[in-house]
């Protein structure tokens, strides 16, 4: 495969940007972070393929002016086989979203602001996003561990197949080359705790006697001017009460429904607790309509599950009152406050391990404080 002008084209993403048995033996596969794949998994994963290599393709292209030198059919492959291209374009999606918008509906065209609710490929972008980092782990094993990744028989297929599980998140692409190097059963110890190696550095403590990675080292190159920002979306409407009034209505966003769906789980309401039509209506707005900072900073700065950051915000919404929730959590919110509630929280150990009920009391203490 032909190289890409890396050079511009990297500097340009790091312009544009805003802002984890033994060796050989009988190896288990590790208890996993998110359920089996759906029904349509195959169909799912064909649709996604063809929307990358295509739309979102496209859209890249035209806000990079550097990708212009990657040939449109060599787009797809060039990216996911390169560490640094595949982050710059993860986090050139996260500044610059509103610009996939017609990419980001649900079933219905309504548009999807919430990284949680299912897209109409059926999957949602937090699925998406582990599909890509997967795949892209994948290839990076192939090349620097040599074998099939999908042979579990070979060195690169033990290590994704202990690893699989816990390749989650966009930051963890700049982590893969240093993922490489990891003994299959440091992974299979750490399993969950590999999502609190953050950086490189911690990564590379467990390989004391591994080198840098050379995806990772810096390249120098000179200035580019980075695209023009774009306003954040609207927040979302409120839900709408039935006609009868004896209940919620149909939530009317998908962020409404994913939240509905996440209080309403029979494991979140056993700690939430019951409540009247009205206070379930006002719950689940506000839970809508929280900021970027609570998405950050508590969703996935502490690998929150869905049922964990429902019990969280509900938590601090009881707490907090709806008027002080709105102020802090909501638009435009407190992001120094919120920051201060996730410090707070990760220092009592929260996090996707906490069980609900812990995490509950946890959540308590840190608002209160």
């Amino acid at each position: 495969m032909t190289a890409p002008r890396s050079v511009g084209t990297l500097h340009y993403l790091r312009k544009g940007m805003a802002a984890m048995p033994k060796d050989g033996g009988g190896l288990k596969r590790p208890s996993t972070v998110r359920s089996a794949d759906p029904p349509g998994r195959l169909e799912a994963v064909h649709f996604i393929n063809e929307a990358l290599k295509g739309p979102a393709a496209a859209i890249f292209r035209g806000l990079v002016p550097a990708f212009v030198t990657i040939g449109r059919d060599r787009f797809y492959d060039t990216v996911m086989d390169s560490t640094q291209l595949l982050s710059g374009c993860l986090q050139i999606f996260q500044s610059q979203r509103s610009r996939f918008s017609a990419l980001l509906v649900d079933e219905q065209g309504r548009q999807v602001n919430d990284d949680r609710v299912r897209l109409r490929c059926g999957r949602s972008v937090e699925d998406i996003v582990a599909m890509i980092v997967r795949t892209h782990a994948k290839r990076h094993f192939r090349s620097a561990l040599g074998g099939d990744p999908n042979d579990p028989a070979s060195h690169a297929g033990q290590l994704y197949l202990a690893i699989r599980d816990y390749l989650l998140h966009d930051w963890q692409v700049p982590l893969v080359p240093h993922y490489a190097p990891l003994p299959v059963e440091t992974v299979l110890r750490l399993g969950p705790g590999l999502l609190d190696l953050r950086d490189a550095e911690a990564v590379r403590t467990l390989t004391p006697s591994a080198p840098v990675p050379v995806a990772a080292v810096p390249v120098p190159v000179p200035e580019i001017v980075s695209p023009p920002p774009v306003p954040k979306p609207a927040p979302a409407p409120s839900l709408r009460m039935g006609v009868e009034g004896a209940g919620p209505g149909r939530p009317s966003s998908p962020q409404e429904e994913f939240w509905w769906d996440a209080l309403t789980d029979r494991s979140v309401s056993q700690i939430i607790g019951t409540r009247s039509p009205n206070e379930m209506r006002e719950l689940v707005a506000a839970l809508a309509g929280v900021n970027d900072s609570v998405r950050s900073e508590l969703f996935a700065g502490l690998s929150l599950t869905t049922f964990q950051a429902a019990i969280c915000l509900a938590t601090a919404y009881r707490v907090l009152g709806r008027n002080s929730f709105a102020n802090l959590f909501g638009l435009p919110g407190r992001p120094v406050v919120i920051a201060t509630i996730a410090k707070r929280l990760r220092e009592r150990g929260a996090g996707s391990r906490s069980d609900l009920k812990t995490l509950a009391r946890l959540t308590e203490g840190a608002v209160r404080v």
